[in-house]
């Protein structure tokens, strides 16, 4: 670490290392569908924080099919922009769908930082 980083630089880097770490275990789903069900599988519901003037529950839907018959390898994904939310669902294949989070993850890496003000201990050391 840097000899010349504030008590705040510290302070602002270890609650972004202590979320880090809060969310790097994968995230349990929210519903497994058993075999009866139109879509067997699991689903995972992400709800978004609701804005500061905003009334409605925002709520993605992420999916993946078991049944043997339908299962295609595909990750579907409904938003709460979608015509139908929870019902209408859009295909990924797994791979797009991987790099839509990996994408998504950097975005926010970087939104966290700029709002913060702080650097990333990465860029200190490629500086240094």
């Amino acid at each position: 670490m840097a000899d010349d980083l504030t008590l705040g630089e510290i302070r602002r880097e270890l609650q972004r290392l202590a979320s880090l770490a809060g969310s790097v275990e994968r995230p349990k789903p929210t519903r497994i569908n058993g075999p009866d069900h139109q879509w067997p599988g699991q689903e995972w519901d992400l709800r978004e924080m609701t804005p500061p003037h905003g009334t409605k529950d925002k709520v993605w839907v992420i999916r993946t099919v078991d049944e043997q018959n339908t299962a295609d390898g595909l990750v579907y994904v409904s938003t709460p922009e979608s015509m139908y939310p929870g019902i209408d669902f859009v295909p990924l294949y797994a791979s797009d769908a991987r790099q839509l989070a990996m994408a998504l993850l950097a975005a926010a890496d970087r939104a966290d930082h700029e709002a913060l003000g702080v650097p990333r201990l990465e860029d200190r050391r490629k500086a240094g």
